[in-house]
């Protein structure tokens, strides 16, 4: 019984030191020695995620798992949504912005009334544009301020962005009314539809 002790208090101590507990990404130093943390410095190589340490940026399944660490990590802490409307003059420079320094975001597009009463419930602003950057809020675009508030999110200051990263297109602030009852139509059509026999 004293054998089995040991031999499984061993096996859980291997276990314990092989990966770290906080170990979010698996990286290589310029030796080609491999390291196992949560924060790999800025020359690392071959830097690599662990499970589920990557969330989505900008809203998108997978899309931070290819970018630079130092941005996937910036965009995982303090993702980006822009509030825009195709008539805002001021937008253009607030997304010309976001898009110079490399910042990936999620664009909420504000057209009809339904999209401004849930642009007003969500934020509390009253004009656009309108970026939130984490828990952090900035309504009307102020490239100095805007700056600021991705600075201390830690998004690095010039563009870092792989060649074929691609801007996701905006999205409305409510869901069209149309795209309901089109799923609703296909969910009747499915339910009066006979059932399908396999032989």
């Amino acid at each position: 019984m004293k054998k089995l002790l040991t031999f499984a208090c061993l096996a859980a101590l291997a276990a314990a030191f092989s990966v770290p507990a906080a170990a979010q990404y698996r990286w290589t130093d310029a030796n080609g020695k491999v390291y196992y943390g949560d924060s790999p410095p800025r020359d690392a190589k071959d830097v690599r995620s662990l499970g589920k340490g990557s969330a989505p940026a900008a809203g998108e399944a997978g899309a931070s798992a290819n970018l630079p660490f130092e941005l996937r990590r910036a965009a995982e802490r303090a993702p980006v949504v822009l509030f825009t409307s195709p008539e805002c003059q001021p937008c253009v420079p607030a997304t010309a912005l976001l898009r110079e320094r490399g910042v990936p975001y999620t664009e909420r597009s504000v057209v009809t009334t339904d999209d401004l009463q849930e642009f007003r419930r969500l934020t509390g602003a009253v004009r656009l544009p309108h970026i939130t950057v984490g828990t952090l809020s900035q309504n009307g675009f102020n490239p100095e301020i805007w700056n600021s508030l991705l600075d201390a999110a830690g998004y690095p200051k010039g563009s870092m962005l792989p060649r074929n990263f691609q801007w996701a297109a905006p999205q409305p602030m409510v869901p069209s009314k149309a795209e309901p009852r089109a799923a609703d139509a296909a969910g009747a059509a499915s339910a009066t539809a006979p059932a399908a026999t396999t032989r």
